[in-house]
Order: structure tokens, then sequence, then C-alpha cells
């Protein structure tokens, strides 16, 4: 085989290089991070890439003209789809991945899979009319006159095609702001590289000839290069940001990209609403949005400004310091309008301390007033002897207890409620709970309450209310008793992620169909003299343990409440 060697190869050979490089890239990409539809047709971008400008060397290194009229015809398995490719990727880039769709992918490759059959097959001159051999400073070149098909369907239909990629990608850097026209330039420089060396090689502008060696697919060294550029300069495929565009202008929130000097360079919808809010515009310092914005907290929950007018507004900011190596070269900001929440917050602050002075009143004022009524009550029921007269003292003391409990319970509820801080920690589950069993058990002549021979060691989360809990079920289980002498019974299973009280009496027990509502507020049994608010804040205090509480029947009658708390 005749081989000659020539310098005008190198760039040949240079972009036949880059491209090979960038696909071995865009795999070991693919390998670490998962493939994508994006990273499939960028490496097919570079596999055509290496195939026209591998087979071009070779055409031009060979002198034998059957072997450069096949290398020739192979180049196009690289040239032909090249077009397509680059649409179907700037389609992906350009985050208009539902315009992709089978049909659409078949269409745009058809035209190449036909090129290629005319091509080889060559009907009528329709592809190749002739070739002949030119001699042309000491190289042999090979001179195709191509025919009508190969101007349609190879240069204008590939033409067409990049034309619609270079202005998708410059329509998005446009969206986008100057911050990304960099990037967009390069890579529409690149996809029209090929274009503008056929038009000044037709043309003959010099270093073109006609008659001399085709520097066409030199032309790839620049395509290759920019996308190079492109790809390790703005990090092409890790960071695309022209990718992002719908993420960013369908956003709730004000989206701000800064510069290095922290005035305004790009805004999405929802920010130029908010800058035209404030009478503000792109190029503008942030501040002119809100002096207080800080660029170096990346969250401020709460900014107050004002808006033309005194309006106060409220916002909410996150930051995000762009870096490039050591040196900031801007900021992106997250604006929200939290007005609304805030006046919320406001209102609630306000009921909250609206709510903390009545639950003082009620665990001072109500509760002081209501032990000297029931003290009273007591001392005048020992001194009367009238029986009629006791009855009616007898109902002043049960109903003064009620109003007492109702206080303790109102006190706890709303001690739950106002509380804004975490109190939930490792807590002795069998301090409490002996301890409410004893005073209920010591403090009750007819009831008998029995425990555990050994009280458990088991920790769970839960607080200071956790006495409360049982409390309110243990004297439960004594005031809706309907026998001589309530009988409770206490027993803990520990298990391995909970610990389990059940407390089980000798009462009428609870229907089926109010075993569940027993816990709402102001629910109580039929013909019960309690308040309904006792069952609803054991409910309310072993929720926010993140424990549960429930209600079985008992046998042979009565009922068991039984408390799940977690362990600690």
């Amino acid at each position: 085989m005749d081989w000659q060697y020539t310098v005008l190869v190198l760039p040949t050979l240079f972009a036949m290089s880059t491209a090979v490089l960038l696909g071995a890239y865009s795999l070991r990409h693919m390998q670490a991070h998962g493939q994508s539809s994006e990273l499939v047709t960028f490496f097919a971008v570079n596999v055509g890439l290496a195939l026209w400008t591998g087979f071009a060397a070779l055409k031009l290194l060979h002198t034998d003209p059957a072997l450069k009229l096949l290398f020739y015809r192979f180049l196009y398995f690289g040239v032909a789809p090249l077009g397509a490719l680059a649409f179907l990727f700037t389609l992906l880039h350009t985050d208009r991945v539902s315009r992709i769709t089978p049909g659409l992918v078949a269409a745009v490759m058809t035209v190449p899979a036909v090129f290629l059959a005319v091509l080889f097959a060559n009907p009528n001159g329709l592809a190749i009319e002739a070739t002949r051999l030119v001699e042309t400073n000491g190289l042999v070149v090979l001179r195709v006159d191509v025919g009508l098909g190969h101007v349609v369907l190879q240069l204008l239909y590939n033409a067409v095609l990049s034309v619609l990629a270079i202005v998708l990608i410059l329509y998005e850097a446009a969206r986008l702001g100057r911050t990304y026209i960099p990037q967009a330039v390069l890579v529409s420089v690149g996809l029209a590289a090929p274009f503008v060396f056929v038009a000044c090689s037709s043309l003959g502008i010099p270093p073109f000839n006609s008659n001399g060696v085709n520097l066409v697919p030199t032309s790839a060294a620049v395509t290759s290069a920019a996308i190079g550029i492109a790809l390790f300069r703005y990090r092409f495929l890790d960071l695309p940001p022209i990718a992002y565009t719908t993420a960013m202008e369908e956003s709730p929130d004000g989206v701000f990209v800064l510069d290095a000097d922290k005035r305004i360079v790009h805004v999405n919808t929802r920010g130029a609403a908010l800058l035209e809010r404030f009478g503000a515009a792109v190029g503008d310092p942030v501040t002119a949005v809100s002096p207080d914005l800080d660029l170096t907290t990346e969250q401020n929950d709460s900014i107050e400004t004002t808006r033309e007018g005194g309006e106060a507004v409220y916002l909410s900011a996150r930051s995000q310091r762009l870096e490039r190596g050591d040196q900031t070269v801007g900021w992106v900001i997250v604006l929200r309008d939290v007005t609304e929440l805030h006046r919320q917050k406001q209102t609630i602050l306000s009921q909250n301390e609206k709510l903390t002075l009545l639950n003082q009143i009620v665990r001072h004022d109500i509760r002081n007033d209501m032990a000297v009524i029931l003290g009273n009550a007591q001392l005048v029921e020992e001194s009367v002897d009238d029986e009629a007269l006791r009855e009616r003292l007898d109902t002043i003391i049960r109903n003064g207890e009620h109003a007492t409990e109702l206080t303790v319970n109102v006190r706890n509820l709303m001690a739950t409620m106002l509380d804004d801080e975490e109190t939930n920690r490792p807590t002795t589950l069998a301090g409490p709970l002996w301890a409410e069993a004893s005073a209920v058990r010591d403090g009750t002549a007819d009831a008998a309450v029995s425990l555990p021979d050994e009280p458990p060691t088991v920790t769970v989360v839960a607080d200071d209310m956790l006495g409360t809990v049982f409390r309110n079920l243990l004297t439960n289980a004594v005031r809706h008793n309907d026998t001589d002498r309530a009988e409770i019974d206490v027993s803990v299973e520990v298990r391995d992620d909970d610990a389990v009280v059940r407390i089980a009496d000798n009462g009428p027990g609870i229907l089926d169909d109010r075993k569940e509502v027993v816990f709402g507020r102001g629910e109580k049994g039929l013909e019960s003299p309690g308040t309904g608010l006792g069952l609803y804040l054991v409910d309310t205090i072993v929720s926010g343990y993140g424990g549960d509480v429930w209600v079985e029947d008992n046998e042979p009658r009565g009922a068991v409440f039984v408390v799940r708390l977690r362990k600690a």
C-alpha cells in the first residue's frame, strides 16, 4: 500500500484525538454519575466527529484511488448524523426533554440513513457525479463532484438542523443573561465551524483552495476545541445552566443572580415581579431590594423591608456564594415573600401571650378561690346535722372538686400547648407510674390498685407530664367505676423498641363505637361526672411523645387503657 505524508493532516488528527478524548470522558462520566440521554447523545456526537476526522485523515494519507473513495464514503458514517445528533443534544441540554419522542428521533435520523444508502448505491450519480485524482504540491488528492442528493440530504439538511440548534442555545442564553452567553457562544461556534469552512472552500478563500487539499475536516478541530473548552471551563456536563431554565423560571421564589459587585445581573419571572414591587431593576445593587440582605449568611428567616408606598414587607432569604477557584464571582439569592406568614406568626404570639395570662389565672386565682370554697364547705358540712342541708353541701363539694379537676387539666393542657421548646428526654417509667398509682391507692378508700412486684428499669421518651397521663387514667378508672370497690390492675410490658403500660379496671367498660371518640376534646362517658378533658389531655401528651393510647376490653368486665411509649 502507498502512503503519503503531510503536515496538513495534523489539524485533522488533532480533531480526531480531541473527539476520542471527549468521548472517553463522557463514558467515564456515565460510569461515575449514571447514564443519561444527554450524555449518550454527547458521546454519539464525539463518535461521529472521530469517524469523520479519522477516515478523512486516512483518505488524505493514502494514494490508492479505490481506497480513497472507500474512506470518503466511510467518513460519512460520522458526518451524516452529526446535524441530527447536535439538534437532539441541544433539545436535551435546553431542558426540552418532553419534545424528544421516538417519532422525532426516527424522523431526524431517517434522512442520514437514506443519504448513506444513496451514497453507497449512487443511483444515477445522485450522490457522486464524478471522481478524479489531482496532484497538488506533491500530494495526490481525491476530488469528488457531488450530486443533488448529496447537496440536499447532506449539506442542506445538516445546515438546517445545526442552525436550529444554534438558535435554541443562543435563545436560552439570552433568557438566562450574560453569565451563560460565553458557554452558548462556544458551543455555537463549534456547531457553525464546518459550514463556515465549507463556505470558505467553495469561495476559494485562502488558505482554502478548490483544487488543493480539502481542509473542511479540519473544522472538526474547531468544533472539538470549542466543546472541550465549554466542557472544562464551564463544566458543560456537570452543571449545564441552560438545562435548569425551566426549573428556575417556574420557581415560586424570586431567584437573583448577582455579580462580584453584588449587582443584580439576572432574575427569574418571580424575581422580576419582586423588583417591580420595590422599584428596582436588573443592574441595580441588591441593596435596592433590602439594605438588610446579608450575603455572608446562607439563610435569613425574616428580613423586614419597605416597598414603595411605605408598606412593610417581610422576606425570607437564602444565599449561595459562587466561586471560581479561590475567587468569589457572584451570588445566587432566593427570596420568598413571607409577609403573610409573619403576620400569622405575630397573631399566634399575641394569642399565646393571652393564653399564658389565662393559664396564670386558672393556676392561681381560680384554683386558690376553689380551695377556699371547698375548705369552708367541708367545715360547714362537719358542723351541720340537717340531712337536707348536708346533701346540698355534698353537692357543692362534689361540683367544687370537679371544678378543681378542670383547672388542673386545663393548666396541664395549656402547659403542653404553650411549651415551644423540646422537653422530651429519657424518663424513667417506674417513677411517675408508681407514684401516681400509690397516691390513688392510698388516697381512695374504695379502690384497690395492684402493681407488678418489681418496678421496670426501662426509660422512655417523655417529660414531666408523664405523671399527669397516669393520674388521669387511674382516677378515671376509679371515678367511672360502678361497683362497690374499684379494682385496678397495672401491668408493664417492655419490648424491643417500646414499653406498654396497661391499666385495667372492673368498671362498666367502653362500647366499641366509643373507644376512639372518648379521646376527643370534651368527650366523656354517659352520666360521667368528669370534665371530658382528662382523656383528651392524655392523648395530647402521649402523642407528643411519639406514642399511642387506646382502649381494649377487660375480662370478664371493664376496660383496659393501653399506653405505648417509645424506649429512650
